[in-house]
């Protein structure tokens, strides 16, 4: 017996089939408009059809940087508002700062470390044993006159 193949097929409504075509004639309008334009430009019409004057470059109202310098006088003195030396002095700043700490960091750390391990004092027995005078309060040995040929 020979079984007849059905396909299964969704139903589609018409409606559903019309959808679609609405956008797609838009975008083919849109595209078919940019692709006109760009022909046209790439034609330079500008130089073809004058369009009208255009705009003129005019001088931005208020007053220059120059001008104020010249008027009080300060021609050759720095602007405090340059960033690149405000941004250079907060650096510099900011070292002397890091540098600062970094050298209390290790005055704690040496004082730390001499309290944890103190210096070994030599205790003599006999009271009257003499005792030295620091290097420094020792008198310097005269220089050695040089020889003479």
């Amino acid at each position: 017996m020979a079984k007849t193949a059905q396909t299964t097929q969704p139903v589609v409504s018409p409606r559903l089939r019309q959808l679609w075509q609405g956008p797609l004639v838009a975008g083919l309008c849109f595209g078919l408009a940019y692709g006109v334009t760009q022909r046209l430009l790439g034609f330079n019409v500008g130089e073809l059809i004058h369009f009208g004057s255009g705009f003129d470059v005019q001088v931005f109202p208020g007053t220059t940087l120059e001008s104020l310098k010249l008027r009080f006088g300060q021609a050759e003195a720095e602007i405090q508002g340059d960033l690149e030396l405000q941004e250079l002095e907060r650096q510099q700043q900011e070292q002397t700062a890091k540098r600062a700490e970094e050298a209390k960091a290790a005055e704690a750390e040496l004082q730390r470390s001499q309290q944890l391990n103190p210096e070994p004092s030599v205790e003599l027995d006999a009271p009257s044993a003499p005792s030295l005078p620091p290097a420094s309060a020792l008198p310097e040995a005269p220089a050695a006159p040089a020889s003479q040929p």
